[in-house]
Formats: structure tokens, sequence, C-alpha cells
């Protein structure tokens, strides 16, 4: 049978709004959408996850809601600043476009990329261009270029394209590795937070993680010798600084909405001591987590208070260049010991292309072994019965499960407490439901002239709730009888 728990997304209201009139006109919408699909069902909202934007963002609070920034924006916000940063970077991404355009335009050109792959012993497969102005469509782009490099170089030497522009040296491929090899767990976690099963829970040990990457990655860019290793490095610690000092990234570590998602997901809360920043009073969110079950127990509605009104947790910033700690060393971590021959010995890759980033949160101490370890120390004196119970339950699930399982599985052992924890880990860290609204190819939006007003608002309403809720049953036509009249 299908689990209870199983998250469903729901289109409620599609609204054009004029910018001179868009704070007011959010406030005004909202309320109004809040009035038609919640109070009259006797349910309250939770939080309000945002794209972005200010404006949008400001609305929201002035209008009593709880905003949640998208993740995977602010992630690519900050890759995006990154890459403009550096013009080394930006003139070898102009001569790897370059490349990419000439086999995109020539069919003879393709046509030779595949014969020289099917040399090599591979399987045929094009080389991509960037479909939108977003940095992982640049990703993608130079992943498949550097999957298709012997082919590639061949092919441009025996056609002597380098006199045209479209090589690239010894130096700049080695810059696009290290570059792909630096973005890609940033890449996974803004993939896996655009998920349809993502939750609020993942975002502190996915940032934290990305933390001790950049440190193990730029130790093992020291360790290397060879073309562009000292580009490399000076690389990794500009991600490195920017990741530190991006303020909507580190005020996340102290806002009561994402510690107590990842304090109720049952995969994290036995390391919250390695996922939030030194010197957190890890002791005051246990007693936030109980003073909120409690104010959910005394609610005649069996909500919690507004998580926005209630007292923030004590501000804490991820460090500029955190200490390291026990966690931050595990398989991935570079062997900085040389042989006699004063080489690197080889090491393991430190992203798994099979696993996901959840999953190598574990190698580093952020992730509960799956069955165990995964209880956190209490104090009978500190926290009420149903809070320490789960504290110290040892049993947690593996990094590909959603937490909400758990808690169905426990609702009638902690009611109250299950029922906070549905409020903060049904909450998606990102927008990504509502963008691809407008951006998937049959969107109204993409045709050549999409339709107006009411139409558009309709139609969208429709395509999304349709395809997500394809077991509802439509209610019974009813016709008056002038209509029953008219088409007799």
């Amino acid at each position: 049978s299908e689990s209870c728990s199983r998250r469903r997304q729901a289109v409620l209201c599609v609204r054009a709004l004029q910018e001179e009139q868009a704070l007011g006109g959010v406030q005004q919408v909202l309320a109004e959408q809040l009035q038609l699909w919640l109070a009259q069902n006797s349910l309250s909202s939770g939080f309000l996850v945002s794209g972005g934007s200010p404006g949008v963002e400001r609305a929201a609070r002035d209008g009593g809601h709880t905003p949640i920034p998208c993740f995977a924006h602010c992630l690519s916000q900050l890759v995006l600043g990154f890459l403009r940063l550096h013009r080394s970077i930006e003139g070898t991404l102009g001569a790897a476009r370059a490349i990419c355009a000439h086999f995109a335009l020539s069919p003879e050109a393709r046509r030779g990329l595949a014969e020289l792959q099917r040399q090599h012993g591979s399987a045929p497969r094009r080389l991509k261009q960037e479909a939108t102005a977003s940095w992982d469509s640049t990703y993608y782009m130079l992943e498949r270029l550097l999957a298709l490099q012997p082919a590639v170089q061949e092919y441009v030497g025996k056609r002597r394209l380098g006199e045209a522009g479209l090589a690239l040296s010894a130096t700049q491929w080695a810059l696009l590795r290290s570059l792909v090899e630096l973005l890609q767990p940033f890449e996974m976690a803004v993939r896996e937070a655009s998920a349809a099963d993502a939750s609020l829970s993942q975002v502190l040990p996915q940032v934290r993680y990305l933390h001790i990457f950049l440190q193990q990655i730029r130790l093992r860019f020291e360790s290397q010798a060879g073309e562009g290793a000292g580009s490399a490095v000076r690389l990794a610690e500009s991600l490195a600084l920017q990741l530190s000092t991006e303020p909507r990234l580190s005020e996340m570590f102290h806002r009561q909405e994402y510690v107590l998602a990842t304090l109720l997901d049952p995969r994290f809360k036995g390391r919250m001591d390695a996922i939030l920043p030194l010197g957190s009073d890890l002791d005051h969110w246990k007693q936030l987590l109980v003073r909120k079950v409690k104010e959910l127990l005394a609610s005649p509605t069996g909500c919690p208070s507004s998580p926005w009104n209630a007292q923030p947790g004590k501000a804490f910033c991820v460090d500029a260049a955190p200490q390291p700690r026990e966690a931050e060393t595990g398989p991935g971590e570079p062997q900085r010991d040389r042989g006699p021959s004063g080489k690197s010995s080889a090491v393991p890759p430190l992203i798994q292309k099979e696993k996901t980033l959840t999953e190598h949160l574990e190698s580093v101490g952020l992730l509960a072994p799956e069955g165990r370890g995964a209880s956190l120390p209490t104090e009978s004196h500190s926290a009420c019965v149903m809070v320490e119970r789960y504290l110290r339950d040892n049993q947690t699930i593996g990094a590909r499960e959603d937490p909400l399982g758990y808690w169905e599985k426990r609702h009638w052992l902690w009611p109250a407490l299950a029922k906070l924890a549905m409020l903060y880990l049904s909450c998606p860290p990102s927008g990504a439901f509502s963008e691809r609204i407008f951006t998937v190819p049959d969107s109204p939006f993409s045709e050549r002239r999409p339709p107006h007003g009411e139409s558009v608002e309709r139609l969208l309403f429709l395509r999304a709730n349709l395809g997500n809720f394809p077991d509802y049953p439509p209610p019974t036509l009813i016709c008056s009888e002038n209509d029953s009249a008219g088409s007799s």
C-alpha cells in the first residue's frame, strides 16, 4: 500500500504581478490563497520557499510567513560569482565553447569524432553545448568535453583546427579538469535539492560537506605536480573563501528552521556536533525542540507557533577557515606522505558518481551508518520524555531513504513529535517545483505566442495537478436545465 506520508506537490495559484505592485500584490495573493485552500479546511501554512527574490521574501515576512531561501539558487549565485571572478577561467571557457559549437554546427566533424571514439573502443557520444545561461549547463558541457578529450584532441590535431583557435593547451585542459572536480559536489547539491523528495534537513549537512570537500581537494591539488597545479590550488582556495563568506549560507546554521529539521532527521541527529559550527550550543536546540513539542500539545489547532516569530537560536557563523575536526578526516582525505620516489601514491577520487552527495557525508562523519549510531546524548532533566527517547533511539535509515517514512512508523509512539517532524521535513529546500512549471518543454510559456490572462493560470493549474494527482476522482459534472435543453 502507498505510504500516507508520501510527498505531494500541487499548484494552487499562478498570478502575474506588475513590478510596481509586486510587494503588496504578493501579500494579497498569499492571503487570498491561504484563506481559500487552508483556512476553510482548518489548516495552517508552514514555510514559504522563495526563488531568491528579495521582494518576495520581504512580502512573505511582512505578511507573517516564514520565508525559506531557495538553497539551489543560493549555491548557483555563489558559483556564478566564482566563475566571473577569474579571468583565466573565462578565457578557457570561451575556447571550450568554440570547440563544442564547431562540432554542433558541422555534421562532418561529428561523424569524424564518432569514428575516433569507436577507434578508441568507446561508444560514440556527442559533445554538449550550453543549453541555458545557468552555470550547471556549463558544467555539463565541460564534463562531456573532458570525457571525450582523447578523441577531440586527435581530431583537432589532424584537422589543424588549432590554427583557427579551436584548440586547448595542456594547461587549459588541466584547468578545465580541476574546475569540473571543484564544481562536481555543487552540481550534485543543486540537483539533489531540486528533487521531488528533497528535504530541508539535507541543507546544513551538505553545506558542511562542501567546506570539508574544498579543504580535502586543495590538499590533493597541492600534492600533485604538473600542468596547472598552482592554478588549481588557487581556484580551490578562492571557492572555499566564497563559500565561507556567503552570508545567506552562513545564516542557515543559526536559523531554527534548518537546525530543527536536521535534528529531526534520524540520519543526522547523532552527527549534529560535526554539522554545526564549533561552539554551537547543542543543548539550546534540544531545549527549543522540547518547547516546540509543548507548544504543539498545548495548541487547540495542534500546530506550533510560527517559527518566524519564535525566539531565534544563538547566532553562529560558518568559520571562514574551519578548524580541522575528527569528522573531517575520512577515506577521501588525501595522504600527504610521499614514497621514496617523491611521488604521491594513488588515492581514490573524492567524489564517486554512483553515490548521491548525501551518501558521501558518511565518509566524513556527517551521516550515521544505516541501522546504528544515530543516537544523540541527552540528560533526563533537559528534555521531555518524548524528545529524549527519540534522541536516544539508535535506529536510523539509509542515506537515500525519505525521513518521513521513519516518522510514519513512529507516529503512534511519539505523535506530537512526529507531527512536528512532518512540518519541518516536508519543507523542500528549493523552489524547483515552481520553476519547472514555467520551464518544462510543454509549458505554455515555451510557445511562440503563449496564452494570456486567466487561461494561462487555469492551464498551468490543470497540467501540474492532473499529473501529480492521477488518482483524484473528478466530481460529477452537473448541468443546469438550460444547458441540458440547449444540448438536446
